[in-house]
């Protein structure tokens, strides 16, 4: 048994969070992870595509529609309610940018649910934005907590040690400190998780620290606890399983790929790394941090800039249905690492296990 501040604070058996992954859909995933035994996150969804009423997949079919981002987190919240053990632990990610505007309805309607359902209240225990300034939301949540008695934490990404400073500062429970390795959406910083989290962690001895970027199996669990970090964050290995949310071309892929088959590309909150295909050449060029700046001041004024945020989110939706050639596939340099695609129960399994006899060898590595 591995004990940490995030174990703790949680009572979660191990110390494994699965990553938000919007605009994606992961609420079975998330399940799965939290009745594991870690924490499952679901995504705040962003597909502009037909999908199936019922289950959320892309569909076709006549029956299949768009749906709302906060029809979406709705439908998770009564899954998870449904389905998540007893004593297991989900949150939800929500991402706070400066045009996701619809970050603020989204975070109301699961405070709402959670203040008007116990089972689901009892489930949802932690809430973790991106992606954006984090008082807005954390002033919400501190509110939500006040007037209902409740302890629901907030942790918020963060990609550098200014930035964890800033998160603190704004009242968060914990923060997601996620390096430069990492899948999807990425800082202009560039700092490596190896320098990231020590540095976090000599700043904050005390508070819960989650690492991301770069954890993909027990060997790199333990060298996150080496580092500091009270648990990981992994994505892109629980995109490549069995029994997860995602589509079977984009699982297949991930197995394929090498280290060095992933690029940073243009994305809609700023860099974004991807796996190199068709859609990431055509977006190499990678704005700088003040032209990204004004572009999202821009926004509600210049038509062009939100047109073509609309055809990035819909080329997501190719993604999303299978087309992991003409469709942004965001994934971390873990690709490198993953070979198999195990049911999320047998790798969480899987990678503590790892982990702990990592952690046996290291300390008899140690000499008289």
């Amino acid at each position: 048994m591995i004990k940490t501040k995030v174990t703790e604070m949680f009572g979660v058996k191990y110390p494994i969070m699965l990553a938000g992954m919007g605009p994606f859909s992961t609420y079975k995933t998330a399940v799965k992870v939290a009745n594991a035994g870690g924490i499952g996150l679901t995504s705040h969804w962003g597909i502009l595509t037909p999908v199936d009423p019922k289950t959320h997949k892309a569909s076709e079919a006549p029956d299949a529609r768009t749906i709302s981002p906060t029809e979406k987190i709705e439908h998770d919240l009564n899954y998870i309610k449904e389905n998540a053990n007893d004593g297991a632990v989900c949150g939800c990610n929500i991402r706070v940018a400066r045009f996701q505007a619809d970050w603020p309805a989204v975070l109301r309607r699961v405070l709402k649910t959670c203040r008007a359902d116990r089972d689901i209240r009892e489930k949802i225990r932690i809430i973790v934005t991106s992606a954006g300034n984090p008082i807005p939301p954390n002033n919400k949540i501190k509110k939500y907590n006040e007037r209902n008695n409740d302890d629901l934490k907030h942790f918020h990404v963060s990609p550098c040690l200014r930035l964890v400073e800033n998160t603190f500062k704004s009242g968060c429970d914990g923060v997601v400190a996620v390096g430069y390795e990492g899948g999807g959406h990425q800082s202009y910083e560039g700092v490596t998780t190896s320098v990231l989290i020590p540095v976090c962690r000599e700043a904050f001895p005390d508070k819960p620290i989650i690492a991301g970027g770069g954890f993909y199996s027990g060997q790199t669990l333990a060298s996150a606890l080496a580092l500091g970090a009270d648990a990981v964050q992994m994505g892109t290995r629980f995109i490549a399983t069995s029994d997860g949310d995602f589509h079977q071309n984009l699982k297949d892929l991930i197995v394929r790929s090498r280290d060095e088959d992933t690029m940073i590309c243009a994305g809609l909150f700023g860099p974004i790394r991807l796996i190199r295909n068709k859609y990431a050449l055509r977006h190499a060029k990678v704005l700088t941090r003040e032209d990204k700046v004004d572009q999202e001041k821009s926004y509600g004024k210049d038509t062009k800039f939100e047109a073509d945020m609309l055809a990035d989110l819909r080329r997501m939706g190719k993604t999303y249905g299978g087309d992991v050639e003409n469709g942004a596939v965001l994934a971390g340099q873990t690709v490198g690492g993953i070979q198999s695609l195990p049911t999320v129960k047998e790798l969480v399994d899987e990678i503590m296990a790892e982990c702990q006899e990592t952690i046996r060898t290291m300390y008899y590595k140690i000499g008289d």
